[in-house]
């Protein structure tokens, strides 16, 4: 069953900061908070966002496959590995909406290409957001009843392939939150994020770390990178 929630995007300043490649602990420029400031102004106004979600249980894990009840199989190594304890999957699709999209467009075509590349950031920070405040709550509710959550991954994300965005959104039927996917398995609107978590048992004060590829992975510059 798909339940949507509302939930509003939290802009920080920190993680608008990096994602326009600046260095923490330092401000924008003047002209940067003033591009930052109107563009915030327009993306509230027009963004729409929306959450749904679905909890899936795992029927069985091995050689890099997750075999849900439904019959969907998922392919990936490091997944699978991620999800080795989880008996259910939480599976969640979220967007900001298509107007941005339109408005990040308007401005290229009129040459504003400084700003278009600021709310281009400030749209990615916010549906990022959204994703990172579901999984809290998540975590929050399943803490009560001792379970906890894995990492989130994407379909992209490590060795997990961008075609099994498709196997992910059958899990959604015809309700997908307004978000399509294009042949390439891309979503629009652009901004937009699909993923899955983990919920696996825990006893005693505290669960035991979930597993992160990124320790595995040597690629330190790694945008993605969790460790």
């Amino acid at each position: 069953m798909t339940h949507s929630l509302p939930i509003h995007p939290i802009i920080m300043k920190e993680d608008l900061l990096e994602r326009l490649g600046g260095k923490k602990g330092r401000g924008f420029s003047r002209s940067v908070r003033s591009k930052v400031q109107s563009s915030a102004r327009t993306l509230y106004t027009l963004m729409n966002p929306r959450l749904i979600f679905t909890k899936e249980r795992i029927k069985k894990i091995e050689r890099g496959r997750i075999y849900l009840h439904n019959g969907v199989t998922l392919k990936s190594p490091k997944l699978s590995r991620a999800l080795h304890d989880s008996e259910e999957l939480i599976c969640f699709l979220t967007t900001i909406g298509k107007e941005i999209d339109f408005e990040i467009n308007r401005v290229v075509r009129k040459g504003r290409v400084s700003r278009a590349f600021v709310m281009d950031a400030l749209g990615s920070v916010a549906v990022e957001s959204i994703a990172e405040q579901f999984q809290r709550r998540m975590e929050d509710k399943y803490s009560e009843h001792d379970m906890a959550v894995t990492l989130r991954f994407s379909p992209g994300y490590c060795d997990w392939p961008i075609r099994e965005q498709r196997n992910l959104f059958r899990l959604f039927d015809s309700n997908t939150a307004g978000i399509e996917l294009t042949d390439s398995c891309l979503m629009m609107p652009r901004k937009s994020i699909s993923a899955v978590f983990g919920l696996y048992p825990f006893s005693g004060d505290s669960a035991h770390p979930p597993y992160n590829p990124c320790v595995d992975c040597p690629k330190s510059d790694c945008p993605s990178r969790r460790a």
